[in-house]
């Protein structure tokens, strides 16, 4: 081959079936096949993989080797982050369970105590007010007999001294017995 500026080019020999493959490879990758040959060497030069494995054996072991640092990492965080983490939760948990707890117990149970002394206390101002009616009522109804009493000693008053007048014992009983009678319809 020709010499491109400074560096020489070296001339590399081998089958037409490895050229296929070459041409093949180079065409998928959109590379020309000296360019993808070029590519192919830096990749092996700075991988340091061996190109004969085919497994990738090297590869393999050094991806455990990162998979394992990964997973102790991972593990790492696991105990110093992770578990104290959950454990402080766990606790958080449970102290407001404890919470929750008293605020049923002591709480709840004062309210439902409280509501109890109100329906209580809303009972007996409800009988007061029924009581002051009956007192009002009776009150009013004291007046009402003071002022019929009233009437009715009047009333006895006056027949009384107009019996006087005549003196029949009768007419006496008789007066005496009519309020009577009427003092008792009271």
């Amino acid at each position: 081959m020709e010499e491109q500026g400074r560096n020489k080019i070296k001339t590399l020999r081998f089958s037409i079936s490895v050229d296929e493959k070459l041409q093949k490879v180079a065409l998928k990758s959109g590379l020309t096949k000296l360019d993808f040959f070029i590519a192919m060497v830096d990749y092996f030069f700075k991988s340091k993989k061996d190109p004969r494995d085919l497994n990738d054996e090297v590869l393999k072991k050094e991806l455990n080797k990162k998979t394992d640092n990964i997973i102790g990492f991972i593990k790492t965080q696991e105990e110093e982050l992770l578990r104290p983490i959950k454990k402080d939760g766990e606790r958080m948990i449970s102290a407001q369970k404890k919470i929750i707890d008293f605020f049923n117990e002591n709480i709840i149970k004062h309210n439902d105590e409280q509501k109890a002394a109100s329906k209580t206390q809303s009972t007996n101002i409800s009988e007061i007010v029924g009581f002051l009616k009956k007192l009002d009522h009776a009150q009013y109804d004291k007046n009402s007999l003071k002022t019929k009493f009233s009437e009715i000693l009047e009333y006895y008053i006056k027949s009384r001294e107009q019996l006087n007048v005549f003196k029949k014992q009768t007419d006496k009983d008789e007066l005496t017995s009519h309020v009577r009678q009427q003092v008792k319809n009271l």
